[in-house]
């Protein structure tokens, strides 16, 4: 009796290999039943599958798919594309973040894949680096890939691949840019570029593809809508849409400008978001100031016996930049404002100049210069009044620049004799007096206002019969304090000439109404 000892193995280390082969090792050339169950150690790996075709699904940034290889999806939003590799996929995630990490040492230019900048390297060497070479004779050209040479090999073999698509026209070209080349310099108005927008009525072109594709995008008809709560459609009513970025600015301006939420405003509405959000800090210095103003009106019985603070244009909260020169101490709510005021007060700068030959005379603002022009030089009238009623002293600018303003009063373009002897001004002023304009100085007969004065000698004591009426004509009583400061060294006050001034107006009016 012979022993017989079987041996089998299992040949499917390759998905590819059909795992039914077996190899049977037997010591006896005896023929084995295959179908038989074997007593050896050795066991299939696997058994046979009966759907060798159909692949298992694949799990893909959590989901199953099926048939496919491609088990690497981009993860960005709207994009569909997959990769077998990560190292693909890591490559077209840069197409998204903007990614470019390999740098060209020579000039500096940036790739999103390292062949890219291989292939680029290469155009800064030599022509006789590049190892392949047209074999026709009496062409020399050389090239980098074979790709690269079978073009050119085709090319001298008559290959023309792109046909000029105008009618009448049989020019061919070997390469795409030589056609777009031939269609704007002989099919197409004078300066007309290689890549032209197709839609109908638009006649741009542009250097690169990149730009008419971005410029493409203005066609789009859907590109923008309003998200603003009235412009909401309701359910199955389609948007309105706007074609750019423009377009639907000027709507947002028009139909829904920014509108100061304060019952107190009315619904004003502004051009901008900035103009709203500095009115919306006024608002909010005025609530402040009147929590301040509430929490001191019974602090103290004293503070209610004494004339209430003239409240500064602005308020007063919010006045952060403060004039560092000594004795100033004045604020102001911007360091504009501050700069300005340094400027005029402190370094006397006149940056606004009257514009004719004649005057030439500089003033601190603009404000300043405008009414001037208004009241010397406009229709040519002399009259030397200005023509608002602001006595100046709330406003910096006014404050810093009355003293040129004052003197701007007496300039006049005439030069003739009545100017210079001033019978010019004394007819002005007498025919202001009869239309009850202006009111003249009560220089030396004083009534009705308190007033101290400067000088010491007993010429300047107010009150003498046998002193010289002043002859000077005002329309404020502002301008009036000031000239009698000036001319007679009387410190009059505000409150008593203010009242005297209006009791002045108000004679003269009703005089002129009797005798009409």
């Amino acid at each position: 009796m012979s022993l017989t000892a079987t041996t089998s193995a299992v040949l499917g280390k390759r998905k590819t290999r059909n795992p039914d082969y077996v190899l049977q090792l037997a010591s006896s050339p005896e023929p084995q039943d295959l179908t038989a169950p074997s007593d050896s150690d050795f066991e299939p790996l696997r058994e046979p599958s009966s759907s060798k075709d159909t692949p298992r699904p694949i799990l893909v940034n959590g989901k199953l798919i099926s048939n496919t290889k491609k088990c690497y999806k981009c993860t960005f939003e709207g994009c569909d594309k997959t990769y077998t590799k990560p190292s693909r996929l890591e490559e077209h995630e840069r197409s998204h973040t903007g990614e470019r990490p390999f740098i060209c040492q020579t000039c500096k230019k940036s790739y999103l894949r390292e062949t890219h900048l291989q292939a680029h390297q290469r155009s800064h060497l030599p022509d006789s680096d590049k190892p392949l070479v047209c074999s026709e004779s009496g062409c020399s050209k050389r090239f980098w890939t074979q790709q690269h040479l079978r073009a050119h090999l085709d090319w001298h073999k008559g290959a023309r691949s792109f046909k000029c698509t105008e009618p009448d026209c049989m020019e061919v070209f070997a390469k795409h840019h030589q056609l777009r080349t031939h269609i704007c310099t002989v099919h197409a108005p004078p300066g007309t570029k290689p890549y032209r927008c197709e839609h109908e009525g638009c006649d741009k072109s542009f250097s690169m593809n990149q730009h008419l594709r971005t410029h493409m995008k203005v066609h789009n008809e859907k590109r923008y809508t309003c998200v603003q709560a009235s412009c909401t459609p309701s359910p199955g009513v389609e948007p309105v849409y706007y074609p750019t970025w423009t377009a639907l600015q000027h709507h947002l301006r028009t139909a829904h400008p920014p509108t100061c939420p304060y019952p107190s405003c009315n619904g004003r509405k502004f051009t901008a978001q900035k103009g709203l959000r500095a009115h919306l800090k006024l608002h909010q210095e005025r609530e402040l100031e009147a929590q301040i103003d509430a929490a001191a009106a019974g602090s103290d019985a004293e503070d209610d016996l004494l004339p209430p603070k003239k409240k500064r244009r602005g308020g007063e909260i919010g006045r952060d930049w403060k004039c560092e020169m000594s004795g100033c101490g004045k604020d102001f709510k911007s360091n504009k404002a501050l700069q300005t005021h340094n400027k005029v007060t402190h370094l006397g700068r006149r940056d606004f100049v009257c514009p004719h030959e004649t005057c030439k005379s500089a003033f601190g603002y603009k404000h300043l210069l405008q009414r001037h022009l208004a009241k010397i030089h406009k229709s040519g009238s002399g009259s030397d009044q200005p023509l608002s009623g602001n006595d100046g002293e709330d406003d910096e600018s006014n404050s810093d620049d009355d003293d040129s303003d004052t003197v701007q009063n007496e300039v006049t373009d005439d030069f003739s004799i009545d100017a210079i002897t001033g019978h010019a001004y004394a007819s002005r002023a007498k025919e202001r007096l009869k239309n009850c304009k202006a009111i003249q100085c009560p220089y030396p007969n004083f009534d009705n206002i308190s007033f101290k004065t400067l000088s010491t000698s007993s010429e300047s004591q107010p009150g003498n019969g046998n002193k010289t009426a002043c002859k000077y004509v005002f329309s404020r009583a502002y301008d009036l304090r000031r000239h009698l400061l000036a001319e007679h060294d009387i410190d009059a006050s505000k409150e008593s000439v203010d009242a005297w001034v209006a009791i002045a107006k108000n004679t003269s009016r009703t005089g002129q109404q009797e005798l009409l």
